[in-house]
């Protein structure tokens, strides 16, 4: 009986106050089809659309540039974003890829070549040490995978699972250094004016002609953080055009802007 009643102290942690909307009408102006969710930090309030798939793991592309640019800079594999990662000859389809540059700007410029030379340095050893810290999704990294896993295999992330790291991340309660932590978060800001700025990053798999996009960040607004995550695809399975590359990005702050009030009109620069 003595048991019984300590087990029904136990705390149970009380389910997520989820509201669900429609937000088709932003995504079919870009063809997409996905899911978006957002976290009202203040509150604990999430809205989502399309929930299911808010909770559906998908590999987490260039999104995992945010806590490899931390992991780079707490094992010393990077000293700081103004290292050079030098262009290795090989011209690519992006075009601002084919140069020599600064980890800052691979970041800005989402230059797969360079985190995967990053990678490699990091090491499956370290990262295997690194990434359970963390806590971002559930990657899975071997030496074979160094320079790929989050980009194909069995690594996942889901929408609810962005946001978890995100609120992390901003509230600096990662166990990184906070000189890694304030280093990564500028790299990050999009946008800013009086009382507000924007942090994102994009992400983009192409595996066997199909494309899998995301944008994470958050709102900092009038001293609250308001978090986010967009997956999306092309509707029907479609390729990969100029709507996707620049839908993910812009669904997610017309929906900022014009359901939650959250950015100024002219915020996309």
């Amino acid at each position: 009986m003595l048991l019984l009643g300590l087990l029904g102290t136990v705390a149970v942690p009380p389910a997520p106050r989820i509201t669900e909307r429609n937000y088709q009408r932003y995504f079919d102006r870009y063809d997409l089809q996905g899911s978006f969710l957002l976290l009202d930090a203040a509150t604990g309030q999430y809205t989502a659309y399309n929930l299911p798939r808010c909770r559906q793991g998908f590999l987490p592309a260039s999104t995992f540039k945010i806590p490899n640019t931390l992991i780079g800079l707490e094992t010393g594999a990077i000293r700081d974003t103004t290292d050079l990662c030098r262009w290795d000859g090989v011209k690519r389809s992006f075009p601002q890829w084919n140069q020599d540059m600064t980890m800052a700007r691979a970041l800005r410029v989402s230059c797969v070549p360079c985190y995967q030379q990053l990678a490699r340095r990091v090491g499956a050893a370290r990262y295997q040490q690194q990434l359970p810290k963390l806590k971002f999704g559930r990657m899975q990294v071997t030496p074979a995978t160094v320079d790929t896993f989050w980009l194909a295999g069995p690594s996942r992330i889901t929408q609810f699972e962005q946001i978890d790291f995100l609120q992390r991340f901003q509230r600096n309660k990662l166990p990184v250094a906070r000189r890694s932590a304030d280093i990564t978060k500028a790299l990050l800001v999009l946008g800013r004016g009086p009382g507000w700025t924007l942090r994102g990053k994009t992400g983009w798999t192409m595996q066997a002609g199909h494309d899998n996009g995301w944008f994470v960040g958050w709102v900092e607004q009038a001293g609250k953080a308001y978090f986010f995550a967009l997956n999306a695809e092309p509707q029907n399975g479609g390729p990969a055009a100029a709507n996707f590359i620049q839908g993910r990005r812009a669904v997610t702050e017309q929906i900022l802007r014009q359901e939650f009030g959250l950015l100024p009109a002219a915020a996309h620069q």
